[in-house]
This record gives structure tokens, sequence and C-alpha cells, in this order.
């Protein structure tokens, strides 16, 4: 079971954040001499492999230098450089882990405040800073009898935003799935990171739980 709600962005294009500039400052193990036609085929290639490598991963962007700013040792097979893209990012995103594993002792517990809404708060790593993300949502719960006690019965009006007053976040799209039986809500979130004018598309993932009573954490 899941919800899927998605709001429109609010502005046509998004500024990247540079994970790497991709040109090669060691030589390749056999220096390709290409002839112009040879040469934008494989930049055509580089520009789809780091195309794909982007799409695995919201919130990594890499900028791939203009063609011709590409020294002759740069060019190397596409087989080649789209290993040398996929070892950079796993790198990022086994930083990303690291730091965000650190952080998730921390982790606030949900609070409901009078009006029945439930706020949690989470981390997202935007390279090289950790901002804390503020989840609200507004949860329903009913008692099962057929498993004895309370379970969730629906998730509406998700809302997110950063605790910080150096950025700005604008969510631009949520998924509530519900899992475990009805125990508990998986909300996938996206959106947009704003900081002195360069915004980043990031996506995450929160759980809320219901216990046998129904509290929410």
């Amino acid at each position: 079971m899941s919800k899927i709600n998605r709001a429109k962005k609010g502005f046509a294009s998004l500024f990247a954040t540079i994970l790497a500039l991709v040109t090669v400052e060691t030589a390749s193990a056999v220096t390709l001499d290409l002839t112009q036609e040879q040469k934008e085929e494989y930049y055509k290639q580089y520009v789809q492999i780091v195309d794909k490598a982007m799409e695995k991963k919201p919130g990594i962007s890499i900028e791939l230098s203009p063609m011709e700013d590409f020294p002759l040792e740069a060019w190397i097979e596409p087989k080649e450089f789209e290993a040398r893209i996929q070892d950079m990012v796993e790198q990022h995103l086994e930083t990303e882990r690291k730091k965000l594993n650190a952080l998730s002792s921390t982790t606030k517990e949900a609070v409901t405040n009078l009006n029945g809404e439930t706020s949690k708060t989470t981390y997202i790593y935007v390279p090289d800073t950790i901002w804390q993300i503020e989840v609200t949502g507004k949860f329903e719960t009913q008692y099962n009898p057929y498993n004895g006690r309370q379970l969730f019965a629906n998730a509406d009006n998700i809302s997110s935003k950063v605790i910080s007053s150096f950025a700005t976040w604008e969510q631009t799209s949520y998924e509530a799935s519900l899992i475990d039986g009805g125990r508990t809500y998986s909300i996938r979130i996206e959106g947009v990171l704003s900081l002195s004018g360069v915004s980043f598309e990031k996506a995450f993932t929160i759980e809320f739980h219901c216990n046998e009573v129904g509290k929410i954490s």
C-alpha cells in the first residue's frame, strides 16, 4: 500500500554541486591518438556515463570538463572512464554512509502536537555538510482485532523542512509505503536544498513506527 504526492518544482532548472571535475591528471596506461570525430564520439559516451551515474543517486552531480579542455592524456577508453566514475561515486556514497551512521543515534524521538501532527527529525548529506530535516505528517491508527493491537490506517499531509537559518528546503514529492504488517510507514521524500544561490536535489527515506497502543515513534 502506498501513497504518492508530487509537487511541481519552483524553478525550471537547478544548479549542480560539483562532486568532481572529471579530468585525468595521470597518464592512461595507453595514450589514445584520436581523430576529432573519434573524440566527439568518446565524449558523447562520457556524457552518457555521467548521466547514468547521477541517475542512481539523487544529490550527486558530476561536472564534466568541456571537450576542448581535455588534455591528450585524459582521453581513455569509455569502459575505463566508466570504471573511474563508478569508483568516485562509491567513494562518495561510502563517505555519506559513514557520516550519517555516526549521527543515527542522535535522532530525536517523534513528537505529536495537539493537532495530531507527528514530527520526527533525520539527517541528509549534501557534499561535505550534514543537514537536519524535520518531517511532519498526520497519521491515523486503528485497532486490528486479528493482530490484537493498533496498526497504521493512513498517512497524510507529509511535509518537511530544514532546521537551519543558512539554507532552505523545498519538498517536491513524497511516497508513503505501509510496511511491516501495518506497523511502519516508510516515507521517501524528494526535495531541493538551496544555499547561497546554489540548489541541490536530494532524496531520503524516513520511517515512522506504531506500537501496540498506537503511540507513534
